[in-house]
């Protein structure tokens, strides 16, 4: 512990001496009065994709570039691609949010992508009025992608004087630093001797006092473990019901899907079951917010088309029942006098989606489902409103994310249609994904072994620009073979060619 402060406390030297030496430029908005950002707009014909939903058009001439005033950020951006020494603009306009290199007050570009052997594209963030019309200079091919970087400088007698009265505040800092680390240690000491209370982790107001304790709740194993939680199965009063176990530093998201859960009007077939919300853990050192669920013995989708094939009218019954399942969430919808919104879900996935006892899809996982604005909604109606398009366009596993989410191009103005078409989206991945497995749709009725949407051509762990390269350059979508253009039943056929 006593390294750790030392190290803390010469790390905090390190970037005083940086400042003194090179102290960085103010950023602009730091003088300038908190007006909207106005910055330089153009597409190139041919670019897919569009920014204008995050900024609004100016009139500046009948051609363009255009003039474009921000929403939602003080920073502009520019894109270029650099060809035999030839320069062209690609995009310019406001970025979505103040992302680091937005307190430049000019266009440095630096090196972005490579979309053929002989171009490369340059992209710059800054943040004054028309910073983005023009760029400073463009690195060389093949330099380091730090713009402005010089080299070394000499330091004046006036810094070295600096330095030495920085150092000296270094030893004092150094000194207090032994002696809070000297009163922290017998207090932790006191603290093991039972001669004071052990403290309660913060995490807001209190979480625990909103939760009851339920004694006969039972863990039996881990079935899952994600980012924020860790799903057991379990039993509570005689029925198996799956446990999703937050820890302490995830309050904030248990709360927001327990809030959805708990919305009036949302019980559905096709939906995981909420049994009830509590507090506690697999054993006595573990104590942490719950969510009881319904627990599906089956399994996610993914685990249950790996593990199995299923024909033609169980197909039918897991691709219809995740639709009904999904057109529930989406809908607005008044029922018995009780209000329910529209819900996008944006983590719709494979993983997400578990297997009734009937063969039947029910949708589950919440945790970054978002409540969508509505239009016969009551006045005493408030949800949380998502804070700026960052907010908006989060989504879930990339996989399955529409192209306008890999792209950023989501509309903004009408965001709650436009997150229901990117759920849309998914469910036509994971449609593709259980017709995979259909045997009467494969010749000689042998489907291959299962594969998540894109795999075949991804991988199982794609990154995000691969994502973006298939899906929303190249425009592709998985594989489907001619034999299933060809099915036909004794009804009719599937598809229509």
């Amino acid at each position: 512990m006593k390294h750790v402060l030392s190290l803390f406390v010469a790390a905090i030297f390190a970037w005083a001496f940086t400042l003194i030496l090179n102290p960085p430029p103010s950023p602009p908005w730091a003088t300038a009065p908190p007006s909207r950002r106005t910055c330089v707009f153009f597409e190139a014909p041919g670019v897919r994709g569009s920014t204008k939903t995050l900024g609004k058009l100016l009139d500046a001439g009948p051609g363009p570039p255009r003039v474009i005033r921000c929403l939602y950020s003080r920073c502009c951006f520019g894109i270029w691609n650099l060809t035999q020494d030839l320069a062209q603009v690609e995009m310019q306009g406001c970025r979505d949010s103040d992302e680091p290199g937005c307190e430049s007050p000019r266009c440095d570009p630096s090196p972005r992508a490579q979309p053929s052997s002989s171009s490369t594209l340059f992209t710059c963030s800054c943040g004054t009025d028309f910073c983005n019309a023009n760029y400073s200079r463009l690195p060389p091919l093949g330099s380091p992608g730090t713009p402005g970087f010089q080299g070394p400088q000499a330091i004046s007698g006036e810094s070295i004087w600096m330095v030495l009265v920085l150092l000296g505040l270094f030893l004092l800092l150094l000194l207090l630093g032994n002696i809070i680390l000297a009163l922290l240690q017998g207090k932790a000491y006191r603290v093991r001797g039972g001669l004071e209370p052990e403290p309660e982790p913060d995490s807001g107001r209190d979480w625990s006092a909103e939760l009851p304790e339920l004694p006969e709740l039972c863990f039996s194993q881990v079935i899952r473990e994600g980012g924020h939680a860790v799903v057991w199965a379990g039993q509570l009063q005689g029925e198996l019901v799956a446990i999703k176990a937050f820890p302490l530093r995830a309050v904030a998201q248990f709360r927001a899907e327990r809030a959805l859960y708990e919305l009036p009007g949302l019980r559905h077939d096709h939906i995981v079951r909420f049994i009830t919300a509590s507090k506690g853990g697999p054993g006595p050192l573990h104590c942490g917010p719950l969510l009881v669920l319904e627990l599906h013995p089956k399994g996610s989708l993914c685990h249950y088309l790996t593990q199995n094939t299923s024909d033609w009218g169980s197909s039918l019954r897991m691709a219809l029942s995740l639709a009904q399942g999904l057109a529930f969430l989406h809908e607005e919808r008044w029922q018995d006098g009780q209000y329910k919104p529209g819900i996008a879900h944006r983590d719709l996935s494979s993983q997400n989606v578990l297997i009734r006892e009937d063969g039947s899809c029910a949708i589950g996982d919440l945790g970054l489902a978002l409540v969508l604005p509505g239009l016969t909604q009551p006045s005493t109606w408030a949800p949380a409103q998502p804070q700026g398009p960052a907010a908006i366009m989060e989504a879930g596993t990339q996989r399955y994310m529409a192209p306008e989410l890999l792209d950023k191009t989501l509309d903004l103005q009408d965001w709650g249609t436009a997150l229901r078409r990117a759920d849309i989206y998914s469910l036509a991945l994971l449609l593709w994904e259980i017709l995979s497995r259909c045997p009467d749709v494969w010749p000689d009725s042998r489907p291959p072994p299962f594969q998540l949407a894109y795999e075949a051509e991804l991988g199982s762990t794609p990154t995000t620009c691969e994502l973006w390269t298939l899906a929303v350059e190249e425009r592709r979508r998985p594989y489907i073979p001619p034999t299933w253009c060809c099915f036909a039943t004794g009804s009719g056929s599937l598809f229509a060619k």
